[in-house]
């Protein structure tokens, strides 16, 4: 850089700083007209000016001369918007946007006064190039020590809100009594309405410092589905339990908004219940579903698992380990891992469910009614006993089958 430009911009940066509290209320207009969830109360407005005012400081001090670039650092002020941004969860590109636009309307007041000065032009192009490297430069250094210190408190804070709000949540499903409006105030969430208890959880192929950020924006999804804001706790690092304040599910809707997911989340759902003993009651439906969809998480894992299609397979989340056996001693040869038998337990469902109607089993599975008589003789001849006998047993094994596949079949070489 030349002499004549160096001086140019020592100048220029005085100049301004001697009018800082005009390009401060400039700055701080501009930011807060464009993102105005940066500075919701006078409180934070206040955070905001001192930010924009530290930060000129700093910066025409490097460009004045009196500071090198290496030495700057983000002034404390800056740290604490930062932090204070976390708090109230302002998204953090929020913030570097604001970064930016400081950026441009500071380097827009320099450049415009460098081209006033009785300067050749070019000097005022050496200024001008200098002055944005400096800009960029800082800009640079101070995003990364701002971000670190917004993602930092972010981290705490969450920690901190989840743990009172989990106490709370614990609380309620302790079937203890408790202050429900205490409670519910501390939740901001009403325990009273009708609800769907959910449980997400991820496997150890995501990070372990993106799995919840990961199922809260899964969370967030659902939510935006259900059109129904949830409360949202961590019980763990990779699991989330979520209550959706509505009266019903749209399965298909649901499971076509995760289908279109690329992390692996998986996603129970309790049954719509009312008040505090719904908001117990569908939770540990949605427990349930998650220890069945579990089950199944390596053979055949699906996004939603819901209590409502289980039916008396709840029951099974007790004791995931011993249906197997179970299936397998109802179903005999019937619950083999292999294709002709699945078409076996495929017509013995349909003509079960059917009201033991081979008129309607035809129809549904598009086959002769003498076929699926034919597949019924086998069925019971693999079995080794008639299907009426214990039939209740066969279609919950059966629904076993359906449900949790090979996690409940008898493997066949």
């Amino acid at each position: 850089m030349t002499s004549t430009a160096a001086a140019t911009l020592v100048k220029v940066a005085d100049s301004v700083l001697a009018e800082l509290p005009r390009l401060v209320a400039r700055l701080v207009g501009e930011v807060s007209a464009e993102l105005p969830a940066l500075a919701p109360d006078a409180q934070v407005m206040e955070l905001l000016e001192s930010t924009v005012r530290e930060n000129l400081v700093t910066a025409l001090s490097v460009l004045g001369g009196t500071a090198r670039p290496v030495d700057v650092g983000a002034p404390p002020v800056a740290l604490e918007f930062a932090r204070r941004l976390a708090q109230r969860r302002v998204p953090i590109t929020a913030m570097l946007r604001a970064y930016r636009l400081g950026q441009a309307a500071f380097q827009q007041e320099m450049i415009s006064r460098i081209a006033r000065e009785p300067v050749q032009a070019a000097d005022v192009a050496v200024a001008a190039t200098e002055l944005s490297h400096v800009a960029f430069t800082y800009i640079d250094k101070i995003s990364e020590e701002v971000v670190e210190a917004y993602q930092l408190e972010r981290d705490t804070w969450l920690r901190h809100r989840n743990a009172a709000r989990l106490a709370k949540v614990q609380a309620a499903l302790s079937g203890k009594p408790i202050d429900l409006a205490e409670v519910e105030k501390t939740l901001g969430y009403a325990l009273s309405d009708r609800h769907v208890g959910a449980v997400l959880w991820c496997g150890p192929e995501l990070d372990e410092n993106a799995r919840l950020t990961t199922l809260e924006r899964h969370a967030a999804l659902l939510a935006g589905v259900l059109g129904a804001t949830p409360l949202v706790v961590a019980p763990d690092a990779s699991t989330v339990w979520a209550w959706f304040p509505t009266a019903a599910v749209d399965l298909d809707a649901v499971s076509a908004a995760l289908a279109g997911s690329p992390e692996p989340v998986r996603v129970a759902l309790g049954d719509p219940a009312s008040g505090l003993p719904g908001f117990r009651a569908t939770h540990q439906q949605a427990r349930q579903a998650e220890a069945v969809a579990q089950m199944t998480e390596r053979t055949q894992p699906r996004a939603v698992t819901a209590a409502a299609q289980l039916g008396p397979l709840a029951l099974v989340a007790a004791d995931p380990a011993g249906v197997a056996g179970w299936v397998q001693s109802v179903l005999g040869a019937l619950a083999d891992d292999d294709e002709a038998h699945q078409r076996m337990r495929e017509t013995v469902w349909a003509y079960l469910s059917s009201g033991s109607s081979l008129m309607v089993a035809a129809q549904e599975l598009h086959l002769h009614k003498n076929t699926i008589q034919y597949r019924l003789r086998k069925a019971e001849q693999e079995r080794g006993r008639p299907l009426a006998e214990g039939r209740i047993d066969v279609e919950v094994a059966l629904l076993a089958c359906r449900l949790l596949g090979s996690a409940v079949l008898r493997a066949v070489d």
